[in-house]
């Protein structure tokens, strides 16, 4: 998920359907901001997928492309290394 926001690319998910739903959380930070859309197992056929894509005009791609960039972490690599020795150091 970071790697495409960090991207700035629009994205479909279909997360695997696991007990915790891990990758379901974890795509629906980008789906609320309006860089991605999920959807579940069961509802994801050729129909909706190309109703979906041929609803998204180019400039509403635009649009979830700079939404998807405006909720990366570039740093956060960083972040967490500086909190980690932080940590370590108390």
């Amino acid at each position: 998920m970071s790697e495409i926001a960090a991207a700035g690319l629009p994205a479909i998910f279909v997360p695997f359907q696991h007990k915790d739903r891990q990758q379901y959380w974890n795509a629906l930070p980008l789906e609320n901001a309006g860089a991605a859309k999920i959807f579940e197992q069961p509802q994801f056929t050729v129909e909706a997928v190309a109703d979906t894509l041929a609803g998204w005009s180019r400039e509403a791609l635009l649009t979830m492309a700079e939404r998807a960039r405006a909720v990366s972490i570039p740093d956060a690599t960083e972040r967490v290394a500086s909190e980690v020795s932080r940590v370590a150091r108390t």
